[in-house]
């Protein structure tokens, strides 16, 4: 067995042959760490609202004036990531059911073309994700877990593999306290969202939660788990 080494040199510990930093002192409980979370949660808020307004004026522009149906979904998809976490319930079941009338609506040869590119995958994970938001906010935890992992049962998508599946929801619902179905939801995009980025993020957020440490779900995490003295290897090396 490697003999145990403890030094402390400008907040860095090394144990055996691990480095590990520890910027924060009492590590996941640190109340600057605790501090610096919430300061960022309040910046994301800010961009949010902002986004709502941008998406909202985006499909009311194309609702008035584009003859293409794809713009008008694509642009209600977009709004209804953030209408999902800022309107009355009442509002956002309505953006639902507008999006899923206007994938209805498309003429025989549109759907056609729509399931060869990737089957409306985007759209569908958006609309189970906004389920989840209506259905948490109205009290209904275990419905609103489950339409979670149900907004992952979808086609390949070529934009989701890339830039991965919503997590302003399982943000939330793990500030609150909710852990297990956010370590469900991390396990099941690994069936779209692969590759390197994809599987030390899982990685990162993973060992966060399971240390009971608070997490923004953003790139980010992979320096703070460092600086909060986890013992992880280094992604972004």
């Amino acid at each position: 067995m490697l003999k145990r080494i403890l030094l402390s040199i400008t907040g860095l510990l090394v144990l055996g042959t691990s480095v590990v930093y520890a910027d924060y002192e009492m590590g996941c409980d640190d109340p600057l760490y605790h501090a610096y979370i919430n300061q960022q949660l309040a910046k994301s808020d800010i961009k949010n609202k902002q986004l709502y307004r941008e998406t909202l004026f985006d499909y009311n522009r194309s609702k008035s004036n584009s003859a293409n149906p794809y713009r008008r979904i694509s642009d209600l998809a977009r709004h209804l990531t953030y209408s999902a976490q800022y309107d009355d319930t009442e509002k956002v079941e309505a953006n639902i059911a507008e999006l899923l009338n206007l994938g209805a609506t498309l003429q025989v040869d549109q759907q056609i073309a729509a399931a060869t590119l990737d089957g409306f995958s985007y759209e569908n994970h958006v609309v189970g994700i906004a389920r989840a938001w209506v259905a948490y906010r109205q009290g209904d935890q275990q419905t609103a877990f489950n339409e979670l992992l149900s907004s992952l049962e979808i086609n390949n998508s070529s934009l989701m593999s890339a830039f991965g599946p919503d997590l302003y929801f399982v943000r939330h619902i793990y500030t609150d306290g909710h852990s297990e179905p956010v370590l469900s939801y991390l396990e099941k995009t690994e069936q779209f969202w692969t590759g390197k980025k994809a599987d030390d993020m899982r990685y990162v957020w993973r060992t966060m939660i399971n240390a009971n440490c608070k997490v923004q779900f953003q790139f980010f995490d992979s320096i703070k788990a460092l600086e909060l003295g986890l013992r992880i290897r280094d992604v972004n090396r």
